[in-house]
């Protein structure tokens, strides 16, 4: 039985990594998807593959570090789909800056991506499921980074996912959204500058980063009704690290 048969779900930063992770174990599990990107191009093929599943999927570009406009972005987003139930915030970069080298260009560039825009998806997001009566879910991807004090922009912008999910969990429960975070460690992706061929161990119990699927195993749960009890609370995936 298909876990997410007949919901309809956004996944933001999905032309790779986690987001086109999440994504396609969304389509699997019998979604309807619409993801977003910089680039429609890149995009493309996992448009291709949702619709090979037989799932209705809309690519977006959009750049979430501008948010002015997001409130007409969900919308059209649930006009594509044909609603709205899930909202997965996975936009994000990071910098490999040190704290006494960070620029203010580099702060900004981290906090309008992962923080800013962040906040607007979720806000916009809200107010558009609380108008329709949709009970949905909104899941934020913040990272094991943010549990820890954080001398650069990525952390602290990660602290501050986590800060949000805690904190707007409790004003959108009444209305029957739910609201929760996932925190990876080091994940097999561009971002921790991996690439195909690369050898995975990392030190850790397990003795290697985690996959991509695995984290989206874990937003499998969280957007399905086994997680009807999960409010505000962020969920580790770190390798025991």
């Amino acid at each position: 039985m298909m876990q997410l048969a007949g919901k309809k779900a956004l996944v933001t930063g999905a032309s790779r990594g986690i987001g086109m992770a999440i994504a396609l174990a969304y389509a699997v599990e019998g979604a309807d998807v619409a993801v977003t990107g910089r680039s429609l191009e890149k995009l493309a093929p996992v448009v291709d593959k949702m619709h090979a599943m037989g799932r209705k999927a809309v690519a977006l570009e959009w750049d979430v570090s501008c948010v002015k406009g997001v409130d007409s972005r969900i919308e059209e987003t649930a006009e594509k789909l044909g609603g709205l139930d899930l909202v997965v915030n996975n936009a994000g970069v990071i910098r490999s800056e040190r704290f006494l080298s960070v620029t203010e260009e580099g702060w900004d560039a981290v906090m309008d991506t992962n923080l800013k825009g962040l906040y607007f998806s979720c806000q916009a997001a809200a107010n558009h499921m609380i108008k329709k009566g949709i009970k949905g879910r909104i899941i934020n991807i913040a990272s094991d980074a943010g549990l820890r004090g954080a001398p650069v922009p990525y952390g602290i912008s990660k602290w501050g996912v986590i800060g949000l999910t805690k904190g707007i969990a409790g004003l959108l429960l009444p209305h029957g959204i739910l609201v929760a975070a996932i925190a990876p460690g080091p994940v097999t992706t561009e971002m921790m500058n991996w690439e195909p061929g690369k050898p995975v161990e990392i030190t850790s119990p397990f003795g290697r980063m985690a996959y991509p699927e695995e984290i989206a195993q874990l937003a499998v749960f969280l957007a399905s009704q086994g997680a009807s009890r999960i409010a505000g609370d962020t969920i580790v995936i770190n390798g025991g690290l």
